[in-house]
């Protein structure tokens, strides 16, 4: 399925995007530049330009999902926890006006917060030192209990290699991202509970993301990461979506230990109920998956000119997967998550 690309300094060169699977983040990731059918005129192609970052945390007692999403006509956080003990889950959501929130540029040292009367989410990425940082701190609303806590995910080259792709939507209408599997450590306060992240046995999952999306698009995803009985990081990320030719570019990819291996394109077997299993598998055969839920998030959006409507089970996952050596692994129930979306923009 090819190689990753060394990468060049900028995305996007004289209005033209560079596009590939690359082995490094972009220095400058200056999709604004690029020629693709919007144009700059009242900050129109800002407007098209969908920009978020989504941290899932994996602790043996608790599931996290935090995101902040800038949509470019809205922004909007949440902040969603699993008890995987009592299997009962609660949400901190909140929505901004558009000038009140931007993304962070880039990953390489770059940082966004979120904030809200009591509400707060803090997102430093910093790979130029090797880690990714996420600071909350959220109150007691109604029901909903407090959060507040400072977690690091270390994106150490010796550990993990990120997934870093700038694909096709259309032709020159980019969709960057930077997903990387890595290892967890600090700790959070969760209803008044300690909750400490080790990094020999608790991993998260970073999605760092900007795209030029069609008005109407779609995308299946799934993604778990785990620390193996070795030591080392395993996990994928698996996504189907709007981009025709996806057995030559995707961000497909199985993690083990610092080594990447880019797969086929990925297909769902979704049901209707979204809490039955899943099936997800590549059509090259390096990935053969299946999700067992055991929560869920779903969300519909009715707005006037937009919308969107998804369903994000997580649980466990089952399967094998055989990375470019060969190699064959066992997933035997490693948490993790899958999402079908649809959306109007």
């Amino acid at each position: 399925m090819g190689r990753l690309l060394e990468t060049p300094d900028r995305a996007v060169v004289n209005g033209l995007v560079q596009f590939g699977r690359f082995a490094k983040p972009f220095r400058e990731l200056n999709l604004l530049d690029a020629r693709c059918g919007t144009p700059r005129l009242c900050g129109l192609r800002q407007l098209r330009l969908k920009e978020w970052v989504h941290f899932a945390l994996i602790h043996p007692d608790w599931y996290l999902s935090m995101a902040v999403v800038d949509a470019g006509f809205m922004a909007t956080s949440w902040l969603h926890l699993f008890d995987r003990r009592n299997r009962k889950a609660f949400e901190h959501t909140h929505k901004l006006p558009p000038w009140k929130f931007r993304a962070p540029a880039n990953v390489l040292n770059h940082s966004a917060e979120f904030e809200t009367r009591g509400y707060r989410v803090s997102v430093h990425n910093h790979v130029a030192n090797h880690m990714h940082l996420l600071q909350i701190e959220v109150g007691a609303q109604r029901s909903l209990p407090p959060v507040s806590g400072t977690v690091t995910l270390h994106e150490d080259p010796a550990r993990t290699q990120p997934l870093v792709a700038m694909l096709p939507l259309a032709p020159n209408r980019p969709m960057f991202t930077h997903k990387s599997a890595c290892p967890v450590s600090g700790s959070l306060e969760i209803a008044g509970q300690k909750v400490e992240f080790a990094p020999s046995r608790d991993a998260g999952l970073l999605d760092y993301h900007k795209a030029y999306y069609p008005r109407q698009t779609f995308w299946r995803w799934a993604t778990f990461a785990t620390i193996d009985s070795s030591g080392n990081l395993l996990g994928v990320n698996l996504t189907h979506n709007v981009i025709k030719d996806d057995e030559q570019l995707n961000e497909n990819c199985i993690w083990h230990g610092n080594s990447l291996s880019l797969v086929g394109a990925a297909r769902f077997d979704i049901p209707k109920n979204p809490m039955q299993p899943w099936r997800i598998r590549t059509t090259d055969g390096a990935v053969e998956l299946e999700l067992a839920p055991q929560g869920l998030r779903h969300e519909r959006v009715n707005l006037v000119l937009a919308g969107s409507a998804y369903n994000q089970p997580y649980g466990l996952y089952s399967g094998t997967l055989t990375d470019s050596a060969g190699r064959k692994r066992i997933v035997d129930k490693a948490f993790g998550i899958a999402e079908d979306h649809t959306a109007t923009w």
